[in-house]
């Protein structure tokens, strides 16, 4: 499911299973679950304070999904957790019977849209490479903005600040330059309209930011500059173009849903009692 969902080769998404037990050592715990004598399914769960996440489940019977909380908070509290964070696969019906669970928040989904379907005409509106004052402009603002999403979406200002930086030094390690990485200005005539960034380094496109100028909103401006990326992105060989959207911003999905984007992925968190 997820190298279908991501457009990935198979030995592609093993390195990338690798890559997380690697980082994670210490942290992550592959557990049976045991009724009685018998195996009746996993976990993979762990973390610390700030970051603790069931990483994945697979269960004979998801319908008894209720009955594996009680373990999973008492780790999550031992681990000095207040949220349990994990993600649900449309057609995975473990994950799904956990995050169906009372207590579960929605917190942000991602979708993709394949780029071997019709796409909408942007109209005037083109994308250019971002100039070096564009770019120095957007980082001045792009730290806070992302700390601020992830604020909104249950992390406490403190971790999202830190989350915020730690991923753009990692994302952008060579500015304007990094690899893999695009910087787009929309433009309509002679007028800036909005941005867009792109990662390109693997086969299916991702959005990692998308802003419509504040003078420029309500009128289609979003929609064609999603629709100019999807464009891009097809002719620059990528098969599908990806995003994440916060369930705080139902207007943004509200236009992801509108322009044929489909759900790979949902990602919920739980509060953990007397943390």
């Amino acid at each position: 499911m997820r190298v279908t969902a991501r457009y990935l080769e198979l030995d592609e998404a093993r390195a990338q299973v690798a890559d997380f037990v690697e980082r994670n050592a210490g942290r992550v715990e592959l557990l049976d679950v045991v009724d009685g004598d018998d195996v009746v399914g996993w976990v993979w769960l762990g973390g610390d304070a700030e970051d603790f996440s069931l990483h994945d489940v697979l269960l004979d019977e998801p319908a008894r999904a209720a009955e594996l909380l009680p373990e999973i908070l008492e780790r999550a509290r031992g681990a000095g957790a207040k949220q349990v964070g994990v993600g649900a696969h449309p057609d995975d019906p473990s994950r799904a019977a956990v995050v169906a669970l009372p207590g579960f928040v929605p917190r942000a989904t991602n979708m993709a849209l394949p780029l071997d379907t019709e796409i909408a005409d942007p109209g005037d509106l083109e994308l250019r490479a971002m100039t070096p004052r564009e770019f120095e402009a957007f980082m001045a603002v792009m730290t806070d903005d992302y700390a601020g999403e992830l604020a909104a979406a249950g992390m406490t200002p403190e971790a999202a600040a830190q989350r915020s930086r730690d991923q753009m030094a990692e994302l952008i390690p060579a500015g304007q330059e990094s690899p893999g990485m695009v910087f787009l200005t929309a433009w309509v005539g002679d007028e800036p309209v909005g941005r867009l960034w792109l990662r390109t380094q693997v086969r299916m496109a991702s959005v990692y930011d998308v802003e419509v100028g504040a003078d420029q909103r309500r009128k289609g401006s979003g929609a064609a500059i999603m629709n100019a990326g999807a464009t891009w992105c097809r002719e620059h060989g990528h098969p599908a173009l990806g995003l994440n959207v916060f369930a705080h911003n139902p207007g943004a999905r509200a236009l992801y849903d509108r322009l044929g984007y489909h759900v790979t992925f949902d990602f919920c968190t739980l509060d953990v009692p007397d943390a």
